[in-house]
C-alpha cells in the first residue's frame, strides 16, 4: 500500500523525508519483525520503549517510522512521521492497511468487570443458530466459527493484531464479530479503528486497580468504547456505574441507549426466576410483550448476560423462536459456572470468579441452586490489586460454610503472604477457614470435607491452564485436579 494512502486518516504533526509513493509492505511495532519496505510504529510499552529500537528496525529494512518523541538521529532515506500518540495511531494505520475489515461486519464489543466471556459466547451461539458465521475475540480463545485462533495471551490483543484477526475473519466468511473489550485494551487504544455497531456494558466492580489506580480511571477506560458505537449502547441499568454511563451517553452521544436488568423500569428486564443446577427459567419483560424462557446455564448473573444478548439479537431482527432455541441449546462456557461431572456424592462447580463482585455473585447463585453446604477453595493472584484480598476473604467467609484459602498465580510474591491476607478477611466473618499453600492439595482437602449433598466450589482459575510462580510457569488444569481429588477420595475409601 502506498504510504500516502496509509497516512490519510492519521493526525500528523510533522513528516520528514516524505515519499508519498513509498510502497509499504508491512506494519510492525516490534523491531524484530521489521522487513524491507515495512512501516515501524514506535510505541511506549510497559517495560521498554519502541523508540529505542527505531535504529534496529531501520537496519532490517524499515522504510518509514511513526514516532511520538523527538529523535536524535534522522536518516535521509527513511520517512519519519511524528504524531501526538503513536499507540493511538497504530490501530488507525492497521485498520487502513488491512482494508477497514470491521466496516463490512456486524461488530459487538462487550466491556465490564464480569460477564464479558460468557456474553460473547451467548451472542455467537444465538447468531450461529440463526445461520450466521461468527468470529469471537476474547479471554479464552479467538474463534473463527469453531476454529481456535491464537490470542497471544491477551483478552484484547494489540490493535495491529486486532485488525489482522478481523481481516482474516472477514476473508473466511464471518458476517458477525463478538469481542471482549478489556479496560486495559481501551486504555491502551487497542480497539482504535474498529467499527463497533453495538457496545454492551455488563457492570463495574473492584478489579485491575493496580493498573487504573482509581475507580474513576477504570470507569473512564470502559466508557471509551461507547463513543465508537454506531447503532446502540446496551447497558446494565441495575449497576450504579451503568446508570452513570447512561447519564453521560444521554448528554454526549446521539446513539440510542437500551437498559437491561432484573428490576422493573429497565427497557428489558427479567422476573420470576427459577434456579436449577441445569439452568434458569425466567420471564423476559419488554414494552411489547412477556416471554417465558429457559437458559440452560445456571446462575443469576448468567440471566443478566442472556438479557443483553437477547437485546442485541432482537435489535438485529433475529426471531424470538431462534433466540429461544439458542438459549436452551447454549453449550456451557469453559470455567464459567461449570458443573463438573464427577462420580462423587457431592457436586463440583468450577468458575473463573477472581474479583470481589464475581465471587459474591457466584456464591449467591450457588446458594440458590444447591441445598447442601458450600465448601469453597480459592486464592488471589500475586502482583495484582492487593486491596481486594481481604475483601474477597470477607465475601468468602460470609457465603461459604468452609473456606480453603490456597494459591492462585502467586507470581513474584510469597504465596503464604497472599494466602494470609485473604484468610484474615475470612476470619472477620467466620472461623471456618483453612489455609493450604499448594492448590492441588487445597482442592483435595476441600473434597475430603464434603458430605453427601454438599457442593465444592473451585473459584479463580476457570479456563486457565497455568500456575504462575516466581521463577517458572507450570501447567495446571483445574478439571484434572478436581477429578484427581475425587479419585484419591475413592482410593482412600477402598483402602
Amino acid at each position: 500500500m502506498k504510504l500516502e494512502k496509509l497516512l490519510n486518516e492519521l493526525k500528523i504533526i510533522e513528516i520528514r523525508n516524505n515519499q508519498p509513493d513509498c510502497d509499504i509492505k508491512k506494519i510492525c511495532y516490534n523491531s524484530r519483525e521489521a522487513v524491507p519496505g515495512s512501516l515501524f510504529v514506535a510505541i511506549p510499552g510497559y517495560v521498554t520503549d519502541g523508540h529505542q529500537y527505531i535504529g534496529k528496525a531501520i537496519s532490517q529494512g524499515a522504510a518509514a517510522v511513526v514516532h511520538q518523541d523527538d529523535l536524535s538521529d534522522y536518516q535521509a532515506e527513511v520517512v519519519y512521521i511524528k504524531v501526538a500518540d503513536s499507540r493511538y495511531g497504530l490501530g488507525i494505520l492497521g485498520s487502513c492497511f488491512y482494508g477497514k475489515p470491521s466496516e463490512s461486519m456486524l461488530v459487538t464489543g462487550i466491556t465490564g468487570t464480569n460477564g464479558k466471556t460468557s456474553l460473547t459466547y451467548m451472542l455467537k451461539h444465538i447468531f450461529e443458530t440463526e445461520g450466521q458465521k461468527c468470529g469471537l475475540i476474547g479471554t479464552i480463545h479467538n474463534l473463527i466459527g469453531d476454529q481456535v485462533v491464537d490470542n497471544r495471551g491477551r483478552t484484547t490483543p494489540e490493535s495491529l493484531e486486532v485488525q489482522e484477526i478481523i481481516k482474516e475473519m472477514k476473508e473466511r466468511g464471518c458476517s458477525h464479530l463478538f469481542m471482549e473489550v478489556s479496560s486495559h485494551g481501551l486504555a491502551l487504544n487497542r480497539v482504535n479503528g474498529v467499527d463497533f455497531d453495538y457496545g454492551i456494558f455488563t457492570n463495574l466492580t473492584q478489579d485491575h486497580l493496580d493498573y487504573h489506580k482509581t475507580f474513576e480511571n477504570y470507569f473512564d477506560a470502559k466508557a471509551k468504547l461507547f463513543f465508537q458505537v454506531k447503532k446502540a449502547s446496551i447497558v446494565n441499568g441495575d449497576d450504579p456505574w451503568g446508570r452513570r454511563l447512561c447519564d453521560i451517553l444521554s448528554e454526549k452521544s446521539s446513539v440510542p441507549v437500551i437498559t437491561y436488568g432484573l428490576k422493573a423500569g429497565r427497557d428489558y428486564w427479567a422476573k420470576d426466576l427459577v434456579f436449577g443446577a441445569r439452568g434458569t427459567e425466567f420471564t423476559l419483560v419488554t414494552a411489547e410483550r412477556e416471554e417465558r424462557l429457559f437458559l440452560n446455564i445456571p446462575g443469576e448473573f448468567m440471566v443478566y448476560n442472556a438479557i443483553a444478548a437477547i437485546i442485541a439479537a432482537l435489535t438485529e431482527r433475529v426471531p424470538m423462536a431462534v433466540i429461544r432455541e439458542a438459549l436452551t441449546t447454549m453449550p456451557g462456557v469453559e470455567g464459567r459456572m461449570e458443573i463438573l461431572e464427577v462420580e462423587a456424592p457431592f457436586d463440583v462447580v468450577i468458575d473463573y470468579a477472581h474479583s470481589p463482585d464475581s465471587l459474591e455473585k457466584l456464591l449467591q447463585s450457588v446458594r440458590k441452586i444447591f441445598t447442601g453446604r458450600i465448601i469453597l477453595v480459592f486464592g488471589c493472584n500475586g502482583d495484582r490489586d492487593k486491596e481486594k484480598r481481604p475483601i474477597m476473604g470477607r465475601i468468602a467467609g460470609e457465603y461459604a460454610d468452609l473456606v480453603v484459602v490456597t494459591s492462585d498465580n502467586p507470581a513474584s510474591e510469597n504465596p503464604l503472604d497472599i494466602i494470609n491476607a485473604v484468610a484474615a478477611g475470612v476470619r472477620e466473618k467466620t472461623d471456618q477457614v483453612v489455609t493450604v499453600e499448594l492448590r492441588q492439595e487445597g482442592i483435595y482437602y476441600g473434597a475430603t470435607q464434603c458430605r453427601p449433598g454438599d457442593v465444592l466450589v473451585l473459584a479463580g482459575k476457570g479456563h486457565e491452564k497455568q500456575e504462575i510462580m516466581k521463577d517458572e510457569t507450570l501447567y495446571y488444569n483445574e478439571w484434572d485436579t478436581a477429578r484427581e481429588a475425587v479419585a484419591r477420595l475413592e482410593l482412600k475409601s477402598e483402602n
